[in-house]
């Protein structure tokens, strides 16, 4: 048969293959279609080339493989097909992976590869990825532009102007983007914009750039409309009903800045009891398209209930997403749920991990919060130069209660390598700052050098704790200075604070005001209201306080029912853990005071005492343990 009948042969053969393959796929049979295309595009028939690529690329009637999708239209393309010419420079403008690459066929030539075998290399000839190659992709661009393709000429003026795969060119991107113009391209419109809108260059028009960007978003450019709303809300006289219209023009097309920014107008004029329902869909439509400031607000509006019922698993969501995305404020929030158990379970190691995440991004409070973390051992080991490491950081953001706390942990001499000096440094920083924590901390240090002139700063320093209702600095001078020595403005804030606090039911300023009503150091004598004091911090639970009430009683002794309901407050306050309660309760049970003698509960009590350390409970112990 002569060449010339076989070639003309072939040619109606791949004619008839992709007309049926047209009329199948009208049809709705496209994996027939798909057959039919791909032999008349291995028999060389261009279209049907870019059809099977187009189906490789969308998954029609065939397994999606943009690897396949590429190598098609490479062979359409380079036939002359305008259309792949097109599609090919698109594709090559960005990377693309294995599961893009190689469609469901990933996890398996993952796990060939991973193995050392070489089918998937077989499978896959080109590769399994495909690192994007702009200077190939504007070489098609520009074929597809030169003939007369207006999306090509759109992404050719963009490249140009960009300068990618080329040398910049701006009357050349001018030309091209103005003739996609004219063909309605929203890109080309949005690209014009942006030329005029380059205040670096000569051929800057800010009113030809806001003309051509309008234009954009009129045709439907998601950019420009998003682009357009922003400057809308610039300038003296911000028009938010334009701005906002044109957001939600950019919001239904998938922008989700946009999305954002038109939920933050339209929650700007919600007010309590309107529905909040739209704004939150907008918001969650941008967090869930990766939109980190979106995802934050949608936190922030359940946690704290913004006209809506608080939500606290759904903000814990949304506050988690923010902060693994990088937000700082929302890794602290989200740390704060975690040590408190708030929308999801407690959790102290994942708390101090986004306490550091956001002290690491500048968040004052959350270096001090993985400050305390390290220094306590909260769901981390215990790390005194990992906390001071942390505490030095807050510090240095200008926290007085990090300054205190630092400072207070280098005067103990417990950090390796710091010194006294510049722990009280600090202190006298946070000082400065009005920190009652810092005047308790330096008044303590002042105290044990035992100096007069430090003495009266000391006093003088808890005295101004105190006047911020500073307890332990209001015992602090209770305790450690004679009634000769106290100033008299130092006695009266303190007594000052005592009463606000037991006033307000606060156990421990109940304790210290009952001490010293019994003591009569600085007060006269009250034993009646210190016993109602006591009871009252008691009925809260306070050990120290039952400790107090069974002191009282036993010293008291005026009925005989006075030593047993002395050893029921020990009794109480020990199984709170506290030592000397445990210590006398043990005693009490020992010799059969106020009580029938129990010798198991006895040593049961003094065991546990001894695990704190109470010498004499050791000692009664070991004496209890040759006993017996």
């Amino acid at each position: 048969m002569p060449v010339r009948v076989l070639r003309e042969t072939r040619i109606l053969y791949c004619n008839l293959r992709f007309w049926r393959g047209q009329v199948r796929y009208r049809a709705g049979r496209s994996a027939a279609a798909h057959c039919d295309f791909a032999a008349a595009a291995r028999a060389g028939h261009a279209e049907a080339q870019y059809r099977v690529g187009l189906n490789y690329s969308l998954g029609r009637g065939c397994v999606p493989s943009g690897g396949e999708a590429l190598r098609w239209f490479e062979q359409a393309a380079t036939a002359g097909y305008v259309e792949a010419q097109f599609e090919l420079g698109v594709l090559l403008m960005a990377d693309r992976d294995l599961a893009w690459c190689t469609g469901p066929s990933a996890r398996w030539a993952a796990e060939a590869t991973k193995r050392g075998s070489r089918l998937a290399d077989l499978a896959f000839p080109r590769g399994m990825t495909f690192e994007k190659d702009n200077v190939r992709a504007f070489y098609w661009l520009s074929k597809a532009a030169h003939a007369g393709k207006p999306e090509a000429q759109a992404n050719l003026g963009w490249l140009l102007l960009k300068g990618i795969g080329c040398e910049p060119d701006r009357r050349a991107a001018h030309h091209w983007l103005s003739l996609a113009a004219e063909s309605n391209i929203s890109q080309a419109m949005f690209g014009l914009a942006e030329y005029y809108g380059a205040s670096d260059k000569p051929d800057y028009d800010e009113a030809n750039s806001r003309h051509w960007l309008r234009q954009a978003a009129d045709h439907g450019n998601a950019s420009a409309a998003f682009n357009l709303g922003r400057a809308l809300l610039q300038g003296p006289e911000p028009d938010r009903a334009q701005a906002e219209r044109y957001f939600a023009a950019a919001a239904e097309k998938g922008h989700p800045e946009a999305a954002f920014e038109l939920a933050v107008l339209q929650l700007a004029r919600v007010e309590d009891g309107l529905d909040v329902e739209p704004v939150l869909n907008h918001l969650r439509a941008a967090a869930k398209a990766g939109h980190t400031g979106a995802a934050f607000v949608l936190g922030e509006i359940f946690s704290r209930g913004d006209r809506i019922r608080p939500d606290l698993r759904e903000a814990a969501q949304w506050y988690r997403q923010a902060a693994d995305a990088g937000h700082v404020q929302a890794q602290f929030q989200i740390g704060c749920f975690y040590a408190r158990g708030e929308g999801l379970p407690k959790d102290l190691t994942h708390a101090a991990r986004y306490f550091a995440l956001s002290a690491l991004g500048g968040h004052a409070v959350g270096a001090l919060n993985a400050g305390i973390f390290y220094e306590t051992g909260q769901g981390v080991p215990r790390d005194l130069v990992k906390a001071a490491k942390w505490l030095g950081m807050a510090a240095a953001l200008g926290l007085p209660q990090a300054q205190a706390r630092l400072g207070s942990l280098l005067v103990s001499g417990r950090v390796h390598g710091e010194n006294a000096e510049s722990g009280r440094a600090l202190l006298e920083q946070a000082v400065a700052q009005n920190s009652p924590e810092a005047e308790l901390a330096l008044a303590q240090m002042l105290l044990s050098e035992n100096n007069e002139t430090d003495k009266a700063r000391a006093a003088e320093l808890l005295a101004r704790a105190s006047n911020k209702h500073n307890l332990a600095a209001a015992e602090l001078l209770l305790t450690r200075f004679d009634p000769g020595d106290l100033p008299s403005f130092a006695l009266s804030r303190a007594l000052a604070a005592l009463e606000a606090g037991a006033n307000a039911g606060v156990s421990t300023a109940m304790t210290v005001l009952a001490a010293e009503l019994m003591s009569g150091r600085h007060l006269p004598i009250n034993r009646e209201r210190a016993e109602r004091l006591l009871q009252s911090a008691a009925a809260s639970g306070d050990a120290a306080a039952q400790f107090s009430l069974g002191v009282f009683y036993c010293q008291r002794h005026s009925t005989p029912e006075d030593l047993s309901l002395g050893l029921s407050h020990y009794v109480a306050a020990a199984e709170a853990g506290h030592p000397l309660a445990q210590y006398n309760a043990g005693v009490m049970y020992l010799n059969g005071v106020g009580t029938v003698a129990d010798p198991i509960k006895a040593k049961r009590l003094l065991e546990a005492a001894a695990a704190k350390g109470l010498q004499s409970a050791i000692r009664l112990t070991g004496e209890f343990n040759k006993l017996n």
